[in-house]
């Protein structure tokens, strides 16, 4: 039923960007990282807007879920051009306590989750998932042990010179991702970003201003920001996506 909902969510509330991502990239195949794939989706619509142009990127999945190498089991035997990482990537290379959501794992499930903690977040989106699955105990968050690693450390142990779009949905770690890839960033290895920034209410615009700014130091441009207000309604909590390009392309 999670997938039915994951599902119905993503397609009627979820922003999709990936025609107009694609047109600032040069029409050629590409190297694309998708931190926080979950069930693949972006990858997915990246791959479907690819081939009406003869297109096949490098695709390079990273999440810590367990359970998301047992949703991506076929698309990964599909396509010899994905690869998957069950790795939380971070500014750090260590060990660490990763929350997952397991009443609705797509949301609130990370290294940083500010959702764990806000009561009103909890209770609607908890009521909602029992009314939809009357039968079914809902579950709670749980911590798991996951490994973490920088997007310079494993692009240098992988000999990966190049990112031409960086998607991130890490649901609240995105400043700490792109802190993992300032080696990358100093020397101008990454073309676009394209990133979910998530926290509570009450901080989120210093949140944004953080990454603003740093992406500023390495001469990207806040191209566009992308709404989500279900997100927000009946939660302390906020959520935008953001369109980032690099000066230098």
């Amino acid at each position: 039923m999670q997938k039915i909902i994951y599902y119905i969510l993503n397609k009627f509330f979820m922003n999709e960007v990936e025609s107009e991502i694609l047109n600032y990239l040069d029409k050629k195949n590409k190297i694309i990282f998708d931190v926080g794939c979950f069930r693949g989706n972006f990858t997915k619509n990246i791959i479907k807007k690819e081939n009406k142009h003869g297109l096949k990127s490098s695709f390079f999945l990273f999440d810590p879920n367990p359970n998301v190498k047992n949703y991506l089991d076929q698309f990964l035997k599909d396509n010899d051009k994905i690869k998957y990482f069950n790795l939380a990537l971070d500014n750090s290379n260590a060990k660490k306590k990763f929350t997952l959501n397991q009443f609705f794992e797509s949301s609130g499930s990370s290294l940083i989750s500010a959702h764990k903690e806000d009561k009103m977040y909890n209770l609607s989106r908890k009521t909602f998932m029992q009314i939809t699955q009357p039968f079914k105990k809902i579950k709670d968050y749980i911590e798991i042990e996951v490994q973490t690693q920088t997007l310079d450390n494993f692009c240098k142990n992988n000999n990966i010179e190049n990112i031409d779009l960086l998607k991130l949905d890490t649901d609240g770690n995105e400043f700490e991702v792109l802190k993992g890839a300032e080696d990358l960033l100093s020397k101008n290895k990454i073309k676009l970003i394209y990133t979910e920034i998530s926290g509570t209410k009450k901080n989120f615009n210093n949140k944004v201003k953080d990454i603003v700014d740093m992406l500023a130091k390495y001469n990207f441009e806040h191209k566009k920001i992308y709404k989500m207000p279900i997100f927000s309604f009946l939660s302390g909590l906020k959520s935008t996506d953001n369109l980032f390009v690099s000066k230098k392309i």
